[in-house]
């Protein structure tokens, strides 16, 4: 690979690192987002009559 195309991609990447440092509260307030979300499917499929495993299975993915 030429050495030009290898700075380009260590840019990129930088820029990326920077963006995910920068908004790493925000990434955290997500994750913590979706897992209440998956909860809350996962007690609504239970509740729903599914077994654990399979609503387990279901809150995969």
């Amino acid at each position: 690979m030429p050495q030009t195309e290898r700075d380009a991609r260590r840019a990129e990447l930088e820029k990326t690192a920077r963006y995910m440092r920068d908004n790493i509260d925000l990434h955290r307030d997500m994750a913590q987002l979706l897992a209440q979300i998956t909860r809350a499917k996962y007690l609504a499929l239970v509740e729903q009559g599914f077994s654990e495993d399979q609503a387990l299975s279901l809150c995969r993915g």
